[in-house]
């Protein structure tokens, strides 16, 4: 298997969105957003042949927000997903292996119109 990034968010999104029934999960960020939502971001890093030749592992974001005063609601956004990625490692054959290695920043945001939003980012490492 090669990076493939249309693949790999193909597979991904209906796994978030299941383990999210009343969340907004994209497959790209998008120009505006409803929250409370999940975004599957660009990768930030790609390594070719890093576990064996034609194995590449790449380094994907997923940007989980909602309202400024939700933390505990992205939490259990985040825990879903967690345990979305542990119950299906692979996405259905697509990937080699997925799983959340990560979390960082966590910021307050202000976007159009002044809506207020609190995001993390969940880090995916995938085998590909």
């Amino acid at each position: 298997m090669t990076w493939d990034r249309t693949k790999c968010v193909d597979a991904l999104v209906p796994v978030l969105a299941a383990a999210n029934p009343a969340v907004n999960v994209l497959d790209h960020p998008p120009m505006t957003v409803t929250p409370p939502f999940i975004e599957v971001h660009r990768p930030t890093l790609v390594t070719y042949a890093n576990a064996g030749f034609g194995v590449d592992t790449a380094e994907l974001p997923v940007l989980i927000g909602s309202g400024l005063e939700t933390e505990d609601l992205i939490e259990t956004m985040k825990t879903a997903c967690r345990s979305a990625l542990l119950a299906n490692p692979n996405l259905g054959g697509v990937v080699a292996e997925i799983h959340a290695a990560q979390e960082r920043n966590w910021r307050n945001q202000t976007g159009a119109g002044g809506i207020q939003l609190l995001t993390v980012e969940l880090v995916l490492e995938v085998r590909m």
